[in-house]
């Protein structure tokens, strides 16, 4: 008599759309599954088990089944739902960005194991034009008048209280803008200073219109893809940032509860920033795998020295930390998103135009 083949785990699945980026998983686990599993657990239990009368490892199986009962069940289900999760993934091609979030758990022993759960995975969108997008660089000249501004803080900045007559109160006073004041700087002349301050100007300018270019492409992405991005995601990416406002704010002067305050006032700011973060993260990645962007392992080595000289730490220390808290992934991720914008500004059509670069949005 034919006899029908028992069912794989993945023969009893349903995958549904629960919400944005969202997926609904049912499954039935058959009991010939399960088993083989709980026998390895009950195996390692054996071997570790010290019961009274016996010597370690030595204890009857059945024994040992009674008295580890419950830590027994909660490893096999544990291992088991690990492994049928791994499978659902591979077999219906998802994409999880978080762990799967149980929802139910119907065993019993010696049956069949029914699981319901839910699980975030990565947006699903086409990419658009990316190639040759339309920028305007701003100018990013340097006015007599923007050196003048600079000098005069400058001198503003070495303003001394000096005393004007005997018992009254003393006065501040703004040196001269002549070689002494450039010498109690550090250079020989004024004219020197001139051009050091204007060099400086300049550097600025050019950065802050790069910024600036980089931001347009960025808005110009995010425009031409239309997409839900997981929530949690954005939740997790709200925190980051609302947690690095306050440091900021603290750091300021600010007290705890002023912090606080201003946090609440830009919290719908924040999520907003997250939720633009964690998109254009989706593109340029989706981007970048396309293009063949890959990180070389002396550029993650690059990276760390950078930040050793920003956090002014030792190399060794700064990779321990990333060691620590798992953040190569990250690291990586960053570089290779870095590249992706290098390599699209390479290829955008990028005009001049006569606004300072100061009134180009950041």
């Amino acid at each position: 008599m034919f006899r029908k083949p028992a069912q794989k785990p993945t023969d009893r699945v349903s995958v549904t759309e629960a919400g944005p980026c969202q997926k609904s998983v049912r499954l039935q686990v058959p009991p010939e599954e399960i088993t083989p599993v709980r026998a390895a657990v009950l195996g390692e239990f054996q071997k570790e088990a010290s019961l009274p009368g016996f010597r370690k490892g030595k204890a009857p199986l059945e024994l040992v089944e009674k008295h580890y009962a419950k830590p027994v069940r909660e490893e096999t289900l544990r291992r088991v739902t690990q492994h049928i999760f791994e499978r659902v993934v591979k077999e219906h091609n998802l994409k999880p960005v978080a762990p799967f979030q149980l929802s139910r758990t119907d065993y019993q022993d010696g049956g069949s194991l029914t699981l319901e759960a839910t699980v975030e995975v990565e947006p699903e969108f086409a990419l658009g034009a990316y190639r040759g997008i339309p920028l305007t660089r701003a100018s990013a000249e340097v006015s007599s008048g923007d050196v003048a501004q600079a000098l005069s803080k400058l001198q503003e900045s070495m303003a001394q209280l000096v005393p004007v007559a005997e018992g009254a109160p003393k006065e501040r006073q703004v040196p001269p803008l002549d070689d002494e004041l450039a010498k109690d700087l550090g250079f020989k002349t004024l004219e020197e200073l001139r051009t050091h301050v204007e060099a400086k100007l300049r550097e600025q300018q050019r950065s802050a219109q790069q910024r600036a270019l980089e931001a347009d492409l960025c808005d110009a992405l995010l425009q031409r893809h239309a997409f839900s991005v997981p929530p949690q995601l954005v939740s997790h990416q709200t925190e980051r940032l609302t947690r690095d406002f306050k440091v900021r704010r603290l750091l300021a002067g600010r007290t705890e509860t002023q912090v606080d305050e201003e946090a609440a006032k830009f919290t719908e700011q924040l999520r907003t920033n997250a939720e633009r973060y964690v998109k254009l993260s989706f593109v340029l990645d989706r981007i970048a795998q396309r293009e063949s962007v890959t990180v070389a392992q002396e550029e993650v080595v690059n990276h760390l020295w950078q930040v050793a000289r920003r956090w002014q730490k030792d190399p060794t220390e700064v990779r321990k930390f990333f060691d620590a808290q798992g953040l190569w992934p990250s690291v990586v991720s960053t570089i290779r998103q870095e590249k992706t914008v290098t390599l699209l500004l390479g290829t955008a059509h990028i005009t001049n135009g006569i606004a300072s670069v100061r009134e180009v949005k950041s």
